[in-house]
């Protein structure tokens, strides 16, 4: 999994390109470890190239969007397609995580 990582304003835009499932989660964790370490509180993943989503990228979302919680900090997610955002429905992850549906209001949504 290739894992792009761009700051702008506030907030970190993470952009994972492939499928959030257990096998490939390892990359995104190590970006997302460089990122906490710099600082980044206040994330956006982007899952524009996120074709599915497993039970153990659920468990990740989930967690990550706790452990910023607790840190002072929050989580968004952006872009999900029909089949994740059903996922995220079902599971009422959605419920716990705001999702957007472009860059620009998830960004706006940390002001």
């Amino acid at each position: 999994m290739q894992v792009r990582v761009s700051k702008l304003g506030v907030a970190t835009y993470v952009t994972p390109e492939g499928p959030l499932v257990g096998e490939h989660l390892a990359r995104l964790v190590e970006a997302l470890r460089e990122v906490r370490e710099s600082g980044g509180a206040k994330l956006v993943v982007d899952l524009r190239h996120t074709a599915y989503c497993d039970s153990a990228g659920l468990e990740f979302l989930l967690d990550l969007a706790t452990e910023l919680r607790d840190e002072g900090g929050s989580l968004r997610l952006v872009n999900p397609n029909p089949l994740c955002r059903e996922v995220l429905a079902i599971t009422r992850l959605d419920e716990t995580i705001p999702i957007h549906e472009d860059l620009e209001s998830a960004g706006r949504s940390f002001l």
